[in-house]
């Protein structure tokens, strides 16, 4: 039986979050492709390693021309099912060709720590999104949870929402979850917004409501 393409959740960034099989997984393959941060996870493996950069087309294509004779581990932030390379990887490969092993995602943490259920939440991505979108998706939702990016951090989110008279809403703002340098804030709006210099963040809005 040919190889199949390991699809692995890496979880949030700490070792802490990651999952048994997926070390073990990640042991049994002789390539990793990932970021650098998720391929960090794995230095001490002395496995050959191929960094995701911007050129999606050079992974995907090395992969076609290896994995029938390499097993070949593809390392994804947080969980593959929300937002990661599994979408694209699953347009190029049928199903029989992939293993997927899921992770904890940052955001599935971030809810965990507001100490709230996610079952009733919407969840988005800000990444190449309009700020209109997710205005519209807190207006039609009592609790919306997304990854933040660079261009619109959180302390700007609150700001937005506030101005955009998102007034009874109290927000949670996860930053570099699991890291030892992990930032947490749970508050109202205008107390999000009196903080600044956020990196990489998931962000929970929800009303007074869900409360404990």
């Amino acid at each position: 039986m040919e190889n199949q393409i390991y699809i692995l959740g890496i979880g949030p960034g700490s070792e802490d979050y990651l999952l048994p099989i997926t070390r073990r997984l990640a042991e049994e393959s002789d390539v990793l492709i990932g970021g650098k941060r998720a391929i960090k996870l794995f230095s001490d493996l002395d496995k050959e390693e191929l960094v995701i950069k911007a050129d999606l087309k050079r992974v995907l294509n090395y992969i076609k021309d290896n994995y029938c004779q390499k097993q070949i581990a593809v390392l994804v932030s947080g969980d593959p099912g929300l937002y990661s390379m599994l979408n694209y990887l699953s347009k190029h490969f049928s199903k029989d060709k992939l293993k997927v092993i899921p992770g904890i995602s940052s955001l599935q943490l971030g809810f965990a720590k507001a100490k709230l259920v996610w079952q009733d939440a919407e969840i988005t991505s800000l990444h190449g999104r309009d700020k209109a979108e997710l205005l519209e998706m807190i207006e039609d939702s009592e609790k919306v949870g997304f990854f933040t990016d660079y261009k619109f951090p959180p302390d700007q989110i609150a700001e937005y929402l506030l101005e955009a008279g998102v007034t009874e809403r109290r927000a949670f703002v996860g930053e570099r979850l699991s890291y030892g340098d992990e930032r947490v804030i749970d508050g109202k709006l205008e107390e999000i917004t009196k903080y600044n210099d956020f990196g990489m963040s998931v962000m929970v809005i929800y009303s007074e409501g869900d409360l404990a």
